[in-house]
């Protein structure tokens, strides 16, 4: 009854780009933010843990 929204080909190429990169770009902040704690450090850290959540629950 309801389509999912097909999203063109050069944007799933992104995604899933973005999806792989994801994970070492927010350890490598983790890092950074447990040994320089600043807030922008810290914001962006929990910005790249929760879109790393949203692309393991597919959300994204």
């Amino acid at each position: 009854m309801f389509k999912k929204y097909k999203f063109p080909p050069v944007f799933k190429k992104c995604r899933d780009g973005l999806g792989v990169i994801i994970l070492p770009l927010a350890l490598f902040q983790l890092i950074r933010a447990i040994f320089i704690p600043t807030t922008f450090d810290v914001l962006l850290a929990a910005i790249l843990f929760f879109i790393y959540v949203a692309f393991l629950k597919k959300w994204v």
